[in-house]
């Protein structure tokens, strides 16, 4: 299978393109000129490396690589100062662009869209991933015969070397330091925590049940439980046999705090996926993966 993937530099991405390259799919990651040093320096085997500066670029690559499906997990949280255009920039204009360029292609465009459980309202990150997904929608809507599109309503994903600003891996890394403190919200809030593992059989199963799937759906991926955030945090400091105070209260709510998700994955199981992980289990991984920082 061909595949384009955007985000190959990212947690999920790579994971995806070291599961897709292993397996023989013919597997090109489209990337900013200015990340193409860092995608050469995750040594991920046979993996194609497609760089661009420009529309034109984008559209060039799309058609020389002839994808069977664009799996975008490409975006912008807007943590690392990113402006917000430039946050619209990454997480809306680049996926059109993508079916835009789609639709000049022979046969269905296939394409699978990173998504986000969180409301329009939380934050412009999820105001602009819900845009991208009306923007998949009505692109379905107009040309129904010409792309088919895919969206992910991604849970709590974490693992091993995920990015430092995740909540998770903070609470893990925390833990694991013995740090005398860790300041946190009263942890009543529910969420559906799920391995990296879980996330990247989730994908592989969708690549290959496309004619399974209708035209636009929207896919739930998740474990399908919620447990507390205190819950999370009490079992990395059990499993990491941690020191710290736990402050539970020390912190507020956010701002538009969403205090509970919860994926359905009855669809998901219907293709024949299930999650294998827990959160003991992948707590216990990603330490076992993961090198002391």
């Amino acid at each position: 299978m061909k595949i384009l993937l955007t985000g190959a530099t990212g947690f999920l991405g790579s994971a995806l393109a070291r599961r897709w390259v292993h397996a023989g799919h013919d597997v090109t990651a489209i990337v900013r000129s200015a990340s193409a040093e860092k995608l050469k320096s995750l040594d991920i085997g046979d993996l194609v490396a497609a760089a661009y500066s420009s529309d034109a670029d984008v559209e060039e690559i799309v058609q020389a690589s002839a994808p069977d499906v664009i799996v975008n997990t490409a975006c912008s949280y807007g943590r690392s100062g990113e402006s917000l255009s430039q946050m619209l920039d990454a997480n809306v204009r680049f996926g059109v662009l993508l079916l835009q360029s789609q639709l000049k292609g022979v046969g269905v465009g296939r394409f699978i869209n990173t998504g986000t459980v969180l409301e329009p309202s939380t934050n412009f990150y999820a105001l602009s991933k819900w845009q991208m997904t009306d923007w998949g929608e009505s692109v379905v809507k107009v040309f129904p015969n010409q792309i088919q599109f895919i969206n992910v309503l991604l849970q709590h994903m974490y693992g091993p070397h995920d990015a430092a600003t995740k909540f998770t891996t903070h609470v893990l890394r925390s833990c694991r330091s013995n740090m005398s403190r860790l300041d946190l919200t009263a942890g009543e809030q529910l969420r559906d925590f799920i391995y990296i593992d879980d996330v990247v059989d989730a994908y592989d199963v969708l690549v290959n049940s496309f004619e399974k799937l209708a035209p636009f759906e929207h896919i739930e991926v998740g474990s399908g439980v919620a447990p507390s955030i205190r819950t999370f945090v009490e079992t990395a400091h059990r499993v990491t046999g941690s020191t710290t105070e736990l402050v539970f209260g020390a912190l507020p709510y956010r701002a538009n705090e969403a205090m509970s998700c919860c994926a359905d994955t009855t669809r998901m199981r219907e293709l024949g996926w299930a999650p294998a992980f827990d959160i003991e289990a992948g707590l216990r991984k990603t330490l076992n993966l993961e090198s002391p920082t």
